[in-house]
């Protein structure tokens, strides 16, 4: 190997090095974002149709796909503040569930569960993204 080709290999090893740590690190897509509300939603309506059974199977498949599509990265510190954040945002999308569901049922509407889901969602999709973001940005490989 020449000193040159043994320069682009170099360059090309740290070219992928870069694409791997943007893709750990990257904050959720519109894409994922709709997908993850879009779970939170189903979750209700399932509760609603008393198939409780069918959120096992729902749950093997986020299982598979997630740990087939995973990105493998070296250890990476992230800021303790924003991870207890994130997981703050999740506490706080339960409770808008739980609270909307209250309201529903006082109000005697039908599906409390799936509107109460819709109130995670939002609440996932207005808190817990940008908290999201920010716990990506604090990552430092």
């Amino acid at each position: 190997m020449n000193p040159r080709q043994a320069e682009q290999a170099l360059a090309q090893v740290a070219e992928r090095r870069r694409q791997s740590i943007e893709a750990g690190t990257a904050a959720w897509s519109p894409r994922a974002l709709w997908s993850i509300c879009l779970g939170v939603i189903t979750l209700g309506l399932l509760t609603d149709a008393d198939m409780i059974w069918l959120w096992a199977l729902l749950a093997v498949l986020v299982l598979g796909t997630a740990w087939n599509r995973g990105v493998q990265l070296r250890p990476t510190h992230s800021s303790r503040r924003w991870q207890v954040a994130l997981a703050a945002t999740f506490v706080l999308a339960l409770a808008a569930d739980i609270a909307v569901q209250f309201m529903v049922r006082a109000l005697g509407w039908p599906l409390p569960n799936t509107i109460g889901a819709i109130g995670a969602a939002v609440t996932i999709a207005l808190l817990s993204r940008p908290v999201q973001a920010r716990l990506v940005a604090s990552l430092h490989p």
